[in-house]
């Protein structure tokens, strides 16, 4: 059986991938809790300086796995479990890791995968690259803290565009709007993520980490953890609501949602 988060420590950086590729590497709750032991793992190496957070065969992550929910398997109250035991854990980790991190983001980064690259602290992206908040499209709102981060990166007014539409962010807009960092070939995507993390770490580790302590400070008046518990709260409404019900059955039958919610309702 192929394992489904491969981690390497080669040359003081440590590269996680998902590698669910049949699945377009969706995120599961076992997934997510590897990556949150792993990435906690890496900051507390004395060998690690950097941290590359990757999918394997041509996908970041397509978001969360939802196989379980469209079969009926999963509750709201179950899926709100996952989103606090796993998913926001995971993304926490990320966001308060000490270390540089580093989304290398070729092909869909969708939904919580997407806030997973969010979280990072650099987007290298291939040519191929997409960023999706796709969370509109089954009637929900971003939950893996992408409404803390994204305004933060792209400014208010796009950052509503990308929740209200869930619209594709092609890698050179992601590039122009700040979203991405760096926009490289396909072809030579991987050894450009290398040599830029390389890069990182060969640099002052006692900088780096005090650097980015510093600068997330005074970015920050309030918690990823405040704005995540937000989430989740308003996330647990929605899937206990009609529509909640709604836009997952829609999805499994392939047709358009009809929304039954009103205001004041």
């Amino acid at each position: 059986m192929t394992e489904k988060f491969l981690i390497d420590h080669r040359g003081g950086i440590a590269t996680l991938t998902f590698n669910r590729p049949e699945i377009r590497n969706a995120l599961d709750m076992e997934s997510a809790q590897m990556l949150w032991r792993a990435v906690e793992a890496a900051a507390q190496s004395p060998d690690i300086r950097v941290i590359v957070i990757t999918g394997s065969g041509g996908a970041f992550g397509s978001g969360a796995d939802m196989r379980a929910a469209l079969m009926g398997n999963v509750s709201p109250a179950d899926a709100f479990k996952i989103l606090t035991d796993a998913y926001a854990p995971a993304i926490r980790a990320i966001w308060d890791c000490p270390l540089p991190v580093i989304a290398a983001v070729d092909g869909p980064a969708a939904g919580i995968s997407c806030d997973v690259a969010l979280a990072c602290d650099l987007r290298l992206v291939s040519s191929r690259g997409v960023f999706m908040e796709s969370f509109i499209r089954t009637g929900l709102i971003p939950d893996g803290g992408g409404t803390f981060m994204l305004p933060r990166l792209v400014g208010l007014g796009r950052a509503l565009e990308m929740m209200f539409t869930g619209d594709k962010v092609e890698a050179e807009e992601a590039l122009r709007i700040g979203l991405a960092n760096k926009v490289f070939p396909i072809e030579t995507f991987e050894t450009e993520v290398r040599s830029y993390a390389e890069r990182l770490a060969s640099s002052s580790p006692q900088a780096l980490m005090l650097g980015k302590r510093a600068m997330k400070a005074a970015l920050m008046d309030h918690t990823l953890a405040e704005a995540m518990a937000r989430e989740a709260e308003t996330q647990y409404q929605i899937l206990l609501s009609e529509d909640g019900f709604e836009g997952f059955a829609a999805f499994l039958e392939k047709r358009t949602p009809v929304w039954k919610w009103k205001k004041g309702g």
